[in-house]
């Protein structure tokens, strides 16, 4: 199975991954709203990250309460059914799950073709 990879050796901080991100899932560019979490910041000149994204390891599908998460080749929510409980968000161990108008928002590395590796400048995301 396929999954995100992040280099934080190629990583420069420009967070395009997020902007787009954003822009695809949510129509608008605010990273804050993007499915992949991949914080940049400095610390005494240097740069350091807080990378957090999907790596399927599928507990919060088994976490789901009414079983509205599947994994495949990827990750997908049935909203229809999801109920917004957080059950998936607390149990999953990358914290990338964000409960948004009581649904449950997962990356889905954009059903197999990731925008967010296609995007990145210095190759810092993979899909592999």
């Amino acid at each position: 199975m396929k999954r995100l990879k992040f280099s934080k050796e190629k990583c420069i901080g420009c967070q395009l991954c997020a902007q787009v991100c954003s822009g695809m899932k949510e129509g608008a560019y605010i990273p804050s709203k993007a499915r992949i979490d991949i914080e940049t910041y400095y610390d005494n000149g240097n740069l350091k990250y807080k990378d957090s994204y999907c790596i399927l390891c599928g507990i919060c599908a088994k976490a789901c309460p009414v079983q509205c998460i599947t994994l495949g080749e990827y990750l997908t929510v049935d909203w229809s059914r999801c109920i917004g409980c957080g059950t998936c968000q607390a149990k999953c161990p990358k914290k990338v799950i964000k409960i948004i108008d009581e649904k449950a928002y997962i990356c889905d590395t954009c059903q197999g073709n990731p925008t967010c590796v296609q995007i990145c400048p210095q190759h810092a995301l993979t899909f592999e």
